[in-house]
């Protein structure tokens, strides 16, 4: 955990790969990006957090599955986060939010870094995405107004390549190859909160000093 620490605290050396790592989670129509991955100019700005904790000698990542009740998104599984508020920060966002959905305190966390923005056009947001780790572990409080469960799973399971597989879907008529992770009984992990996932892992791989 002290290495990967590190290699996150430094990542502004390693120039992050944006669309490059985003395209690798991005669904497709005959091979091809159907979505754009360029802001409209009327585009809102949220943040989320890609929270770590060190559980029995093992790096975990934090999930939240969202509530069936919420406007956008119902029932998919995220980050913490959500829109940008008046005078606030883009990592004051994640954090709040973070506090809002969940109850895991500032306090608790250590801000280690931010990964590329992402533009997502279904909700019309810019996200931007920080990467944190726990201090000291918690009792989460749930917000059931937006958040249905939260759960950690093990960082080990992203790094291998074989735990991705690619589903076709059907998006208005039109055959989409999604590419996912099985990592929940209700839903896959998909989409946005794949696509930056997807730049994490790859931070991860590229420092060959990093030990799973």
């Amino acid at each position: 955990m002290n290495e990967l620490v590190s290699i996150l605290k430094h990542s502004e050396n390693n120039k992050l790969k944006g669309n490059e790592s985003h395209f690798k989670f991005a669904p497709l129509i005959n091979g091809e990006h159907f979505r754009t991955f360029t802001p409209s100019p009327d585009a809102y700005h949220s943040a989320v957090l890609l929270l770590l904790r060190n559980y029995d000698s093992k790096t975990q990542i934090l999930f939240t599955l969202r509530s069936s009740s919420m406007k956008s998104h119902r029932g998919q599984i995220s980050f913490p986060g959500g829109r940008v508020e008046n005078g606030e920060t883009y990592i004051e966002t994640a954090l709040r939010e973070t506090n809002e959905e969940i109850g895991v305190g500032t306090e608790k966390i250590e801000v280690l870094n931010q990964l590329s923005t992402l533009f997502v056009p279904p909700s019309n947001a810019i996200i931007h995405p920080f990467v944190g780790i726990l201090k000291q572990d918690c009792e989460f409080i749930i917000n059931t107004d937006e958040v249905e469960e939260a759960f950690w799973i093990d960082l080990d399971f992203f790094l291998n390549q074989g735990n991705m597989v690619v589903e076709q879907w059907q998006f208005d008529g039109k055959n989409v190859d999604v590419p996912l992770w099985r990592i929940h009984p209700k839903q896959v992990l998909w989409g946005a909160t794949a696509m930056i996932l997807s730049e994490f892992i790859d931070i991860i791989n590229e420092n060959i000093n990093f030990e799973k």
